[in-house]
């Protein structure tokens, strides 16, 4: 961290992801905001300051600490964990310029403004951070998928990462917060202070159960080789039997997850018919899935066609001009 500097642009939707649908210079299309452009990596699929650490007030912690005793025992120390790491910077900092003003004796400039910049760094990309460490896990998973291999799913070890990283991806997007924001909470006074440390236990939990029903579920590779490239958005992995504009959780779990512009992972429960499910998707079936990524999405959805994505421009345009 000495020589770390503070990260502003934080990516809730990772660059690594992003790559498979981007050109040689990393840049990729995408629709959002009503038009069609072409950015690069590096800025796209994020916002400023969205991991920046938030000070949480007495009642916040307190309220958390109540929400993780209510969970089971043996996920209770790691959330506690990442609870007391997420408030530490903030509090330090506090304490800090509480110590200048207070203090009546003058501290040593350069030690007090890199002790600030310090804390500042930590305050701005320790949670970013924490996220990355996470997908860098999870990204060997997703080439094994690729290749249609799924032996890591056998291994328990492999397999927790696995989940923690599918279950934290889904959880750290900007859609997921906004629909979050718009539920009310009789524990949370302020939904957005807390959404950090809050969609990080969701995650973990997320994470455990899949992992522990895991022998009820299967992967599936889905190939296209339509004229018609998968797209993705901002929402990269969608339960397809969820509410697209909702935060309650539905019964059971169909999820949806490109990977490429010509393949994506279906995880299903075994009992689900796949009879009518083609491997090899046609050009309707295509269609059909970037309907739902479009649905899920929070801002933009991206994908590898400008052309195909001005398509679906003009197909919005009109049926906004049809209601």
């Amino acid at each position: 961290m000495e020589n770390e500097q503070v990260k502003i642009y934080h990516h809730h939707t990772p660059r690594q992801y992003l790559l498979p649908w981007a050109d040689v210079d990393e840049r990729i299309a995408w629709f959002g905001y009503g038009k069609v452009d072409r950015s690069g990596l590096t800025v796209v699929g994020g916002e400023n300051d969205f991991y920046k650490l938030k000070e949480l007030a007495v009642q916040d912690v307190d309220c958390l600490k109540l929400f993780i005793d209510g969970l089971p025992d043996s996920s209770r120390k790691v959330h506690k964990e990442f609870l007391e790491m997420y408030v530490l910077p903030t509090q330090l900092k506090k304490r800090l310029e509480r110590r200048v003003t207070e203090s009546g004796k003058k501290m040593d400039k350069t030690l007090l403004a890199e002790t600030r910049r310090l804390l500042d760094v930590a305050i701005s990309n320790l949670n970013e951070d924490f996220h990355a460490s996470i997908e860098r896990k999870f990204w060997p998973y997703l080439e094994l998928i690729k290749k249609h291999d799924f032996s890591f799913y056998e291994d328990p070890t492999k397999a927790i990462d696995f989940f923690h990283g599918l279950s934290a991806q889904y959880m750290r997007t900007k859609a997921v917060k906004i629909r979050a924001l718009h539920n009310t909470s009789v524990l949370f006074d302020d939904m957005e202070r807390v959404w950090d440390v809050l969609s990080r236990i969701l995650a973990v939990q997320m994470g455990g159960s899949f992992f522990v029903d895991r022998r009820n579920f299967q992967i599936l590779v889905l190939e296209n080789e339509s004229l018609v490239p998968f797209i993705t958005s901002d929402q990269p992995i969608i339960n397809m039997l969820a509410d697209p504009h909702g935060f309650n959780a539905p019964e059971r779990v169909e999820l949806y997850y490109p990977l490429s512009p010509t393949q994506a992972m279906l995880y299903l429960e075994k009992s689900t018919p796949t009879a009518g499910i083609s491997r090899n998707v046609s050009i309707d079936d295509a269609h059909r899935y970037n309907r739902l990524m479009i649905e899920h999405s929070g801002l933009r959805v991206f994908s590898n066609s400008e052309e195909y994505l001005t398509f679906l421009k003009k197909c919005a345009d009109s049926k906004k001009q049809s209601t």
